[in-house]
């Protein structure tokens, strides 16, 4: 069955990144996605999540209360912490049990992906390697080299800057890789994670 996982983030890109993530990690399932304490809190309830995501600076509030309510009302869920004041957070003793792991935002796809692995020891998609090699011989070095990035949930503008050419030249790449890979928008950015956390797999 594998979990299921509520999100709460209030920025909404890094939450639609957040959830093209998760929603293509086997074994995990997205219940909900929120935007602010209140919405999380709901979320919780109705859905009584494995796994909460959630940001810790909220517009109504914050996180840590979220994280409470759920605790109180199911145990065993874990929560992971993304925040870009994660070096400084002092777990609540209450919440020592549910925080499973407290992750800087900077780095937050990479670390996400590697705690997800310690919670979804047996998520590994064998049927997927024929998929990867699809989508290695496809790809120009180039492109495969910004598709990697992608998956990492790194934006054009960003994904520019580390190989010093310009955002529009991202786009017209990203553009191409689509096309070469049947795919487009969002299910683009949900096929480059899924091979990207592949590729994490393979290394460990």
């Amino acid at each position: 069955m594998g979990l299921t996982c509520v999100i709460v983030e209030d920025q909404t890109m890094f939450r639609q990144m957040l959830h093209n993530m998760l929603r293509g990690t086997p074994g995990l399932r997205v219940s909900a996605a929120a935007a602010s304490a209140a919405e999380g809190v709901r979320a919780c309830e109705r859905h009584q999540p494995d796994l909460l995501v959630l940001d810790l600076a909220l517009p109504d509030g914050s996180g840590v209360d979220v994280a409470r309510r759920l605790a109180r009302t199911n145990p065993a869920a874990r929560v992971i912490i993304l925040s870009g004041e994660a070096s400084t957070f002092v777990c609540p003793a209450d919440l020592r049990d549910a925080v499973h792991a407290v992750l800087d935002k900077t780095q937050a796809f990479d670390d996400l992906a590697a705690e997800l692995k310690t919670l979804l020891p047996k998520a590994r998609g064998g049927s997927s390697s024929a998929r990867n090699h699809e989508v290695r011989e496809r790809l120009s070095e180039r492109e495969y080299e910004i598709f990697l990035l992608v998956g990492r949930g790194l934006l054009s503008k960003e994904i520019g800057e580390k190989l010093h050419i310009s955002p529009q030249t991202v786009q017209t790449h990203r553009r191409k890789m689509a096309e070469k890979l049947g795919t487009t928008g969002a299910e683009f950015v949900q096929l480059a994670i899924k091979h990207y956390q592949s590729t994490l797999g393979a290394r460990s």
